[in-house]
């Protein structure tokens, strides 16, 4: 697990941008969206233009964002 604070998370948004991926805010909930056609039947799917599927990502009780491992490549 990758825990981000606030500055991390932002940092987070900049350096994922990509043609398949959005970062974004919600509220203080951290939204991954990619692109996925399967979006529209699934539970997390999200329409931003086109579907795709939505991960949330809430913040803790301490100001902690927990991202699972697989987003690391994008602080290298």
């Amino acid at each position: 697990m990758l825990h981000l604070n606030l500055l991390g998370a932002q940092i987070f948004i900049e350096r994922s941008k990509a043609r398949n991926q959005k970062a974004f805010w919600n509220n203080y909930e951290l939204i991954i969206w990619k692109k996925d056609s399967s979006g529209y039947t699934r539970k997390d799917g999200m329409f931003l233009k086109e579907w795709g599927t939505a991960e949330k990502i809430s913040v803790d009780n301490k100001g902690i964002w927990k991202l699972p491992k697989k987003y690391v490549k994008y602080f290298k």
